[in-house]
């Protein structure tokens, strides 16, 4: 049975990428779409062969609705947008605090709604290929984790958000794909983490440009510490390295099919069987996942309560 489908926000994610992919599903049909920019609203409607409407009229005509705008609306919007059987697609960040992803959560079962957070580089062959490896407990147990991103900026968004959001800083834009990154890869997103130890440096308040953090991250069964840094400015390394008790895996932040394995004495380059043909792929899948629900879904908006808290706690300190 087709579904309607509606998109809030306009802007660059939705014209680079989501236009490219909703028509691979012919029993999805984007039936409207809206943008406080009229004129980013129209020209997404032509493309995806779609109708510019009010907010009010989307929510109510379409069974999935997806939530493109900038982070500091997605609590509101997904309020709005819950109701019996909805499925409700965020794109990332998810929201600025442990709290609001909480109360959303909770929200989205208490209406019989579906409730996912964009995160497509779950889906990454290095990914998926690293967390099978940590699962079979190859690497022992974790020690630490170390994130490492940044280059100069070159996302141009539609709004600007980027330098006058709060969420808009190298942490939640970049920061939240790379953190995320390493919790799903090392199965600490579904079991509640307790931070403590937290150290920070950042070259301004919210939205920052460049930020390097360290803290001690405990969940019911080990405690290891976990290092980040962010930059809009300068090359860093663009991996993370996830160490553990038998050696540590390299993995690339970018779309890649292979990690390194290490130990003290030597490394090698482990390659996935799994192959995309460009980003979209990997999009196209994520949507797959969404769509389609199944129970445990890896982008169930549950998982995400981790990464929201230690955004929160990198972000206010």
């Amino acid at each position: 049975m087709a579904k309607n489908l509606g998109i809030i926000g306009c802007g660059a994610v939705t014209q680079n990428n989501y236009v490219k992919v909703l028509p691979m599903f012919s029993d999805i049909k984007v039936k409207a779409v809206f943008d406080l920019d009229e004129t980013q609203a129209i020209l997404v409607a032509k493309q995806l062969n779609s109708t510019y409407t009010s907010k009010t009229d989307l929510l109510s005509s379409c069974d999935i609705i997806i939530i493109a705008t900038p982070p500091s609306t997605h609590r509101s919007l997904i309020e709005e947008s819950m109701s019996k059987n909805k499925i409700i697609i965020c794109e990332k960040p998810f929201v600025g605090t442990g709290a609001d992803a909480g109360y959303l959560v909770n929200l989205a079962e208490s209406s019989q709604a579906k409730l996912y957070v964009a995160h497509f580089r779950r889906l990454f062959p290095s990914v998926i290929l690293a967390r099978d490896i940590i699962r079979s407990k190859l690497l022992g147990e974790i020690l630490s984790i170390e994130v490492y991103e940044g280059g100069r900026f070159s996302w141009q968004t539609k709004s600007g958000y980027v330098y006058k959001d709060p969420f808009g800083g190298v942490l939640f834009d970049t920061g939240s794909h790379t953190i995320d990154m390493a919790l799903f890869m090392a199965g600490l997103d579904v079991s509640p983490l307790n931070i403590s130890k937290v150290e920070i440096k950042k070259n301004k308040q919210e939205p920052s440009h460049e930020i390097s953090a360290s803290m001690l991250l405990n969940s019911a069964d080990q405690e290891f510490d976990f290092r980040v840094k962010f930059s809009r400015k300068i090359l860093l390394a663009n991996k993370i390295r996830i160490t553990g008790s038998n050696g540590y895996l390299d993995i690339p932040v970018g779309l890649a099919n292979y990690i390194r394995l290490g130990t003290k004495y030597d490394s090698t380059m482990i390659y996935s069987n799994i192959k995309y043909g460009d980003l979209m792929d990997c999009f196209a899948l994520q949507f797959k996942n969404m769509f389609y629900p199944s129970e445990n879904s890896i982008f169930d908006a549950a998982r995400f309560i981790n990464l929201s808290n230690i955004l929160e706690r990198i972000s206010k300190d």
